[in-house]
């Protein structure tokens, strides 16, 4: 057992895109981000829109295992924020093991913070080293509600 941070209790169900339409990197990014707009506001979203394409041109986010995780840490924001997408068709996300991504975790944290942000980081890559069906099962929900049953009943197997 691992006593870490709990993906769910970062997340929200507005903070939850199922099934988008998506169809590049770039794309699924801004979408991601708009969900936050209305806590952050549109400029502060630009700005960490440009701040995690910038950061995926040097070094991109798939992780493998049909995942990726786009993530920046700012000023812009005071606390937390996570956002996950689904995507029934695969996106070209230049992951490590090559593979269209199918499942997104964003990840904005204040720049002042790095263990929240590390913590987090670490929730996901738990999740998806455990379960290498993750994006494939996450992609069966088909609302945000759903999501969040599959989210809460994978960390139970391996959280405490």
């Amino acid at each position: 057992m691992y006593n870490i941070i709990r993906l769910s209790e970062q997340l929200s169900e507005k903070h939850i895109i199922i099934h988008s339409k998506c169809s590049n990197a770039e794309a699924i990014i801004c979408e991601m981000i708009q969900t936050l707009s209305d806590e952050l506001g549109p400029e502060v979203c630009e700005d960490i829109t440009a701040m995690v394409l910038d950061r995926e041109k040097v070094k991109p986010t798939g992780i493998g295992r049909n995942v990726a995780v786009p993530h920046a840490r700012t000023a812009a924001v005071k606390q937390l924020h996570c956002v996950v997408a689904t995507t029934e068709k695969g996106i070209e996300f230049k992951a490590l093991d090559g593979k269209p991504v199918s499942l997104f975790f964003l990840i904005i944290s204040p720049d002042y913070t790095v263990g929240p942000h590390l913590t987090i980081l670490s929730a996901i890559c738990l999740l998806v080293g455990k379960n290498a069906d993750i994006a494939t099962e996450f992609n069966k929900a088909h609302s945000p509600e759903e999501l969040m049953d599959l989210l809460n009943a994978e960390e139970e197997k391996y959280m405490i």
